[in-house]
């Protein structure tokens, strides 16, 4: 077993949380900027602490750990967050928003999250993991994936496992190649991720410009969200090989090549400073009594980087049996998050939805984490289900029950959200698991509606001479002869701003095989985003009609975002909210509008889609603040069938 003193263990527990915060500091003010930098260092850019993600998760984990110890949950990382942190960019808003719904981890970092699922909210989280796990990097990185699942999938999971791996390994290795190495043997062979990190070596290894090998990585693996984790973790291994361990140096190169900034240089900089130690850092760069600023809630003792380290030091030498040498005497009463049994539930294919045309299957898994036996009857209920099951479990044994709930067909409107309470008694105290599943919200979708390109009228038509090179002729159109026919023969179009229906034709009840002027259908949406082709397997320019009936449950002014790759128009109760013609790479908050205002009741929801190219995708959410702000998971909407 390897050894370490404690002194020197500290020494690097503080050495990385100071290059964490001193050089997360640094970045913070340009994050964003997709674009290399020129910028010289100055003190004062290290001289203010500012509050950071990146910092901010890591003490509430902090908490966790001395809650629970290292039997805690992703269910605790993310109740915890939600408790105590109020912001909400990108994944984390998302990962609020289905824990709100009931769908908690692994399922909250997928479930509606096809935007910020690669992002790099996960992997900047992984030093308290390897900061608990001296000398373990299996175990560093098999822990942190408990957090990389909150909101995240894949690839940034396998990001967070690398650098827990490495930062662990680091408490015996200063060499950056082999820790490199060490990192990779935690992640898949056949990942992205892995081939981004060989990539990156390789590159510093032939080149000497930083900025160049900032072009390699961008060519191959850049994005346009500033917060995608393939081009920041580039950035941060580029920044660590080609700069010998200098703090500041490092520091300003992964300054220098933009995007995440904030991210990039706190990871860097907690490498850098944990493989030195603090000793070294704060004697080389005078970083004396350097205090943090949290965006969060927490009750630590104090404000200082060096009594954060030193509270995770302690916990760390606790939890590793023997391997820090002279560790002061500290005892833990941890807490089991539940107890005696621990409930979670898996969605069938990580579908957490039903609708009237579709149940949700899935599986109640219940463990027993007693040391004795439990003999109970589970009781299951919410929306349409109410269902009692006898739970016969002896110590450190796992029972499975599937369930099928069923969208009750006498309700007219599906609700966003639906909870469901899972109860038993132990010890005459009622204990209670909620889970959810999300309705799948009706639209009545009407379309496609196309024209002949070029325009190809009946009177063209009439004319004597019925041969088509007449009717393309007819018209005019850019291009030649040849453009006209062939795009006659093999193109479509649309009109963007020609309206084909009017507000009111569109929220008239939906009847299946309906004498309509054009074809009608119902479309459950599933997740946040859906696309053109989802509904309709039209392959030409189109345009769809999309209404809805949303129930409000007050009058509320809120905001909505919305996302789009190609032109849409949006109408609440008549009134045309938001109109765009052209469009760019679609996102989850491409448009923001502020101040909506619903009724209490029924809101009429109308989304023209134009479908342009091969790309058309969408979606519109509704939250208390213009961006980066809690999401309403309150509302339900009417089934298309019972419009009024």
């Amino acid at each position: 077993m390897k050894k370490l003193s404690y002194k020197e263990y500290l020494n690097k527990v503080y050495g990385c949380f100071l290059g964490k915060t001193v050089i997360g500091t640094l970045g913070a003010p340009f994050e964003g900027v997709k674009m290399p930098l020129e910028l010289p260092f100055k003190r004062e850019m290290i001289d203010a602490m500012i509050p950071n993600d990146d910092l901010d998760l890591q003490v509430l984990w902090l908490d966790v750990l001395e809650k629970h110890g290292t039997d805690f949950t992703s269910y605790d990382l993310l109740k915890t967050f939600v408790e105590c942190c109020d912001y909400n960019p990108g994944e984390y808003c998302v990962m609020r928003k289905n824990y709100m719904r009931g769908i908690y981890p692994p399922l909250s970092g997928r479930f509606s999250n096809d935007y910020y699922i690669n992002g790099m909210g996960c992997p900047i989280r992984s030093e308290i993991w390897a900061c608990i796990s001296p000398f373990d990097p299996a175990y560093a990185a098999d822990i942190s994936e408990r957090d990389g699942v909150l909101d995240h999938e894949g690839e940034s999971v396998y990001s967070e496992r690398f650098f827990a791996a490495l930062e662990s390994a680091a408490f015996f290795e200063s060499d950056l190649k082999k820790l490199i190495e060490i990192g990779l043997r935690y992640v898949p062979e056949n990942c992205r991720f892995r081939q981004l990190v060989l990539d990156t070596v390789a590159w510093c290894d032939r080149y000497d410009s930083v900025k160049l090998i900032l072009r390699k990585i961008l060519t191959k693996y850049g994005h346009p969200d500033c917060t995608n984790m393939f081009e920041n973790v580039g950035i941060i291994l580029a920044a660590l090989l080609k700069c010998d361990l200098d703090l500041i140096k490092t520091g300003m190169e992964a300054l220098n090549c933009g995007f995440d900034t904030d991210c990039t240089c706190a990871t860097a900089g907690a490498i850098v400073g944990l493989i030195r130690g603090a000793d070294d850092i704060i004697k080389e760069y005078d970083l004396k009594d350097v205090r943090y600023v949290l965006g969060v809630r927490s009750d630590r003792r104090s404000d200082s980087v060096y009594d954060l380290s030193e509270d995770i030091a302690m916990l760390g030498a606790y939890l590793a049996n023997g391997a820090i040498e002279g560790a002061p005497e500290v005892e833990y009463s941890f807490v089991p998050s539940m107890y005696p049994l621990k409930i979670s539930a898996e969605y069938e294919n990580n579908d957490p939805t039903f609708s009237p045309v579709k149940p949700c299957r899935l599986t109640l898994v219940i463990e027993n984490i007693s040391s004795a036996t439990v003999n109970t009857d589970i009781k299951v209920k919410g929306l349409g289900f109410d269902s009692s099951f006898e739970v016969y479990l002896p110590e450190k044994r796992t029972e499975r029950i599937s369930l099928e709930i069923a969208y009750p067909e006498s309700e007219t409107a599906v609700s966003d959200k639906n909870l469901y309470s899972a109860t038993y008694c132990h010890n005459g105290e009622e204990k209670e698991f909620i889970f959810g599943v999300v309705g799948a919200m009706p639209w009545k979708a009407i379309g496609p509606i196309w024209r002949t390109d070029p325009i190809c009228t009946t009177e063209l038509l009439l004319e004597a001479d019925l041969k088509y090179r007449n009717i393309v002729n007819a018209v005019e159109y850019d291009g030649n002869m040849y453009d006209v026919k062939r795009r006659f023969h093999l193109n479509c179009a649309i009109d963007t701003e020609t309206e084909y229906l009017t507000f009111d034709e569109c929220f008239t009840p939906y009847k299946e095989d309906a004498e309509t002027k054009f074809e009608e259908a119902v479309f459950y949406q599933t997740e946040d985003s859906f696309r053109f082709e989802d509904i309709c397997g039209f392959a030409g320019p189109s345009v769809l009609y999309l209404a809805r009936e949303l129930v409000c449950p007050e009058d509320r002014t809120m905001f909505m975002q919305i996302g789009n790759s190609a032109p849409f128009t949006l109408w609440l109760n008549g009134e045309k909210l938001a109109e765009r013609h052209s469009c760019d790479t679609w996102d989850a908050e491409n448009v923001h509008l502020d101040n909506v205002k619903m009724k209490k009741g029924v809101n009429k929801l109308l989304l023209r889609l134009t479908k342009v190219n091969g790309d058309t995708k969408f979606n519109v959410a509704l939250s208390k603040a213009n961006t980066c702000c809690e999401h309403y998971v309150d509302f339900a909407a009417i089934r298309p069938e019972f419009f009024k």
